[in-house]
């Protein structure tokens, strides 16, 4: 599935967390793992180099070929390039985050790797779990019927392939306020009928049942469940917690300019708040393409 993993570091060992992921998946799939870093001038690669060779020694692992790297250059730049270069399909990284309002949820260099990166990137949130993993057991996939959302279940149901993990499919559907006001509405607030919020999460559960029962008939350990909730992201979250989730797979439909939102709303909210790891799969306009039946189907 995966081939070669970049996982960029910053010389810290808050960083370096993140090469214990990477050599789990490298090590499930045959990947080789490259671990990088970036310096701001050329006086600084023999230290860089030091800090990488013995980071690559400590998670030294039968079977995991880890090579080092130190580039000269702006970090963004340099593990994009080394991305493309070395033709990775995944790069592993921490995430940076501050307390209170000034929190930067990934800072500005993980930022950009995920808005502008060719190939997924698994992230991990400050303040997640900072064991080393030995295993990934459970997946937690939210579903919605969206093109992104089926790229993130095909994505996930090959990694549940890959690890025997259980698939814990989430479809989170919001209420109805039970009287809706807009300006769009010609004739003023509108009173909604409360049997609509049962029909959505009737629905919604329907819906999850049919992937369960599809994804189950190919041989794959699924679960699924339907909830209403105010707020989807607190939801995903609470549903990570309660099934002590090692992973979530999303999609992002990342955004640039002024009216930039960088992972979509749904996507940054968890990420901010996640406990676990979250994958983050770009949507780009082959992505858009992807349907719910090519994400459940069989492999070729």
């Amino acid at each position: 599935m995966f081939t070669q993993i970049v996982v960029p570091l910053d010389g810290s060992r808050e960083g370096a967390i993140a090469v214990p992921y990477a050599v789990l998946v490298a090590r499930l799939s045959g990947a080789s793992v490259t671990l990088l870093r970036a310096v701001s001038n050329a006086r600084d690669v023999p230290e860089g180099q030091a800090f990488l060779d013995g980071v690559a020694r400590e998670h030294a692992t039968p079977g995991v070929t880890i090579d080092v790297a130190v580039r000269d250059g702006d970090a963004p730049d340099v593990i994009l390039d080394e991305v493309r270069q070395r033709g990775a399909d995944l790069v592993v990284m921490r995430t940076r985050g501050r307390s209170g309002l000034a929190r930067a949820v990934l800072g500005s260099v993980a930022e950009k790797i995920v808005r502008e990166s060719p190939t997924p990137v698994l992230l991990l949130p400050p303040g997640g779990r900072d064991a080393a993993p030995d295993a990934i057991g459970s997946i937690l996939v939210p579903v919605d019927g969206s093109p992104g959302g089926a790229l993130a279940l095909g994505m996930a149901r090959e990694l549940a392939k890959l690890t025997h993990a259980t698939l814990q499919l989430l479809q989170v559907v919001q209420p109805v306020p039970p009287y809706e006001s807009s300006a769009l509405l010609m004739n003023g607030p509108m009173d909604v009928d409360a049997s609509w919020n049962e029909d959505q999460e009737v629905g919604a559960r329907a819906y999850v049942d049919a992937l369960v029962g599809r994804l189950t008939a190919r041989g794959l350990n699924v679960q699924g469940e339907a909830l209403m909730a105010n707020s989807v992201p607190e939801a995903i979250n609470a549903n990570a917690a309660d099934h002590a989730s090692d992973l979530i797979v999303m999609s992002s439909h990342a955004h640039t300019g002024a009216t930039r939102a960088f992972l979509g709303s749904v996507t940054d909210a968890v990420v901010r708040a996640a406990r676990c790891p979250v994958l983050v799969i770009r949507r780009d306009a082959e992505a858009e393409e992807q349907t719910v039946e090519a994400a459940t189907a069989s492999p070729a």
